[in-house]
């Protein structure tokens, strides 16, 4: 069961839309996310309205930190009180060379990663006390090491490794964030499945499931019993790889990202 208020990244396309519209039947309030202005998804924000809930539009671009503050800051706003769970879908395909941002970071890592937890952590103040946060990571992080000595990929890169990282990056920190929140309050991970998006498309060239499938799984993450930590895989939940379960590992990660966030966020959401 669902209700009340919840914020959704990505939404604006792929799993993100169609997990969109499936809550705008089941939620009152729903705040959607995405890199596109306003006015470019007029059409599309309309759509998900049909559905029954509230839904408020905030326009916030990834690859640039500063534009996460300020769309953590709209979207906290457009709620309008408590946020009852948040979904963070929104995520880019690796690039066929790598590209840095305006911050400096590489831009698969930056935008799937670094965008997502600084979002949290600035959302946490407006969670609910039994809040639930899903994490959209993917079995790809299978294939890949976290190597903090070049976690930003200097040397080697290749655009199906930058996103398997930024994708065992997140499972990492979800663990992490799952033992730091306060009681009743709970983050998941899962990979929704091999779903058939752009996405995909673009780094395998294959096809795969509908989004109608990675909705569901996403809206069942959403709603399972879940002491927190769990990971979910196309509706499975199962152990991630070793070094996702590696809390050394993970600490270490985390002291990474408080450096790379240590001007748009406080030290102590890291803590």
């Amino acid at each position: 069961m669902l209700r009340g208020t919840v914020v959704v990244t990505g939404a604006t396309s792929g799993i993100g839309l169609e997990t969109a519209r499936r809550l705008a039947e089941r939620v009152d309030r729903l705040v959607v996310q995405g890199p596109e202005p306003e006015e470019r998804v007029d059409d599309l924000i309309a759509s998900i309205r049909t559905q029954g809930a509230d839904v408020e539009y905030v326009s916030c671009d990834f690859s640039r930190l500063a534009s996460v503050v300020d769309g953590a800051a709209a979207i906290a706003a457009a709620a309008a009180g408590p946020i009852d769970a948040l979904v963070n879908n929104a995520g880019i395909p690796g690039a066929d060379v790598r590209r840095l941002t305006v911050d400096g970071h590489e831009r698969t890592l930056q935008v799937n990663y670094l965008a997502m937890v600084l979002l949290t952590a600035r959302l946490r103040p407006a969670l609910d006390d039994a809040a639930r946060i899903v994490n959209l990571g993917s079995a790809t992080h299978e294939m890949t090491s976290l190597d903090l000595d070049d976690i930003e990929l200097e040397h080697g890169y290749s655009g199906v490794r930058a996103y398997a990282r930024s994708k065992l990056a997140i499972i990492m920190y979800t663990r992490w964030l799952a033992g730091r929140l306060p009681r009743g309050a709970t983050a998941v991970s899962l990979s929704p499945g091999v779903i058939s998006t752009d996405l995909l498309h673009a780094m395998f060239g294959a096809s795969g499931a509908s989004v109608e499938h990675g909705a569901s799984n996403v809206v069942d993450a959403l709603t399972t019993d879940a002491a927190g930590g769990e990971y979910y895989d196309d509706g499975r939940l199962v152990e991630p790889s070793a070094e996702a379960r590696d809390d050394r590992e993970t600490d270490a990660l985390m002291r990474w990202t408080a450096r790379a966030l240590a001007e748009h966020a406080d030290a102590a959401s890291f803590g």
